[in-house]
């Protein structure tokens, strides 16, 4: 098998990116109060933007949509039945096990979306918000509700659960562009170029932001569970992916998309999220820094074993 060093060359410089918002954040530039601000109009105006943009005007029945979602569905309910088996035996206490439950299945949004373009351009980015319309509820669903099981802050009930899901500015946004795409309603010229301007800005502004949020004197103080979150989230989560969509029958562009997402280093929302409902936010930020570098490696080998 010969390596496609054009992958490399797509998914480079979204890594540079990431490593210029390091370089920012750790020089101080523009200034630290900065990056919380940058982090908020990303995650609440200008992903949920491009999200809604996308889902609302896709042409669902072109991509295989049912077949897709079913594989992304069945994928991530099997890693979580495999990682649920692991919490009886777990003696670490249970919130490190909802921080390495996060990083072995919650993936970064922001690197996603911007590799899906750097490798099959528009198309890539149409496809990846249908499937961020089936994984964003789904593991929001599935995230927040082992936090609240075996998390440490007190917060439990299924209310909170309900809470953290309709209140998820992705969520909205997936849902809503979903259901006004399948009720046929177009959207306004005016909107959709507005939503489109707002959109662009998410995806350097959005890869800026992780590189500004890793934390290495964190990831130093790794030991055996973020060796195995790395493990499970950048191999064993795509392979796993990859068996399903073949299993069903999805074609190339959908199965490297499904499969792509899944060898995704861990998300930052996993830290926010660890943070609000008493999982370990220590070891959450060790994980996604551990991951993060690590996956610039293991995404480029992943994705030209698919193609």
């Amino acid at each position: 098998m010969t390596f496609d060093t054009s992958i490399i060359g797509a998914l480079l410089p979204i890594f540079l990116v990431i490593l210029s918002g390091y370089a920012f954040r750790r020089f101080h530039f523009p200034g630290d109060e900065f990056w919380s601000y940058a982090e908020k109009i990303t995650y609440f105006v200008l992903f949920p933007c491009l999200l809604f943009q996308k889902t609302a005007t896709a042409p669902i029945e072109s991509h295989q949509f049912i077949q897709m979602a079913a594989a992304l569905s069945i994928s991530v309910l099997v890693m979580t039945a495999l990682l649920l088996l692991v919490q009886p035996w777990w003696t670490a206490g249970k919130p490190s096990f909802t921080s390495f439950f996060q990083g072995s299945i919650r993936f970064n949004t922001y690197v996603g979306l911007a590799a899906a373009f750097a490798l099959f351009g528009n198309e890539g980015l149409t496809i990846s918000a249908l499937a961020l319309a089936v994984l964003i509820p789904l593991l929001n669903i599935i995230c927040v509700s082992v936090l609240v099981l075996f998390g440490d802050s007190g917060k439990r009930g299924w209310r909170t659960v309900i809470l953290q899901i309709i209140q998820n500015p992705l969520v909205i946004a997936c849902l809503t562009g979903t259901m006004l795409n399948t009720t046929g309603v177009p959207l306004h010229g005016v909107v959709n170029e507005t939503l489109l301007i707002f959109g662009r800005a998410a995806l350097p502004i959005g890869l800026l932001c992780v590189g500004a949020g890793l934390n290495f004197t964190a990831a130093r103080k790794s030991g055996i569970i973020v060796t195995a979150s790395c493990f499970l989230k950048l191999f064993i989560f795509p392979l796993l992916m990859w068996s399903i969509c073949n299993a069903l029958g999805l074609d190339l562009t959908v199965t490297s998309i499904a499969v792509l997402f899944a060898a995704l280093p861990g998300s930052p929302a996993a830290y926010i999220l660890s943070k609000q409902l008493g999982g370990d936010s220590l070891l959450m930020a060790s994980i996604i820094t551990a991951q993060t570098p690590l996956s610039m490696v293991t995404m480029p080998v992943i994705m030209a074993l698919v193609r």
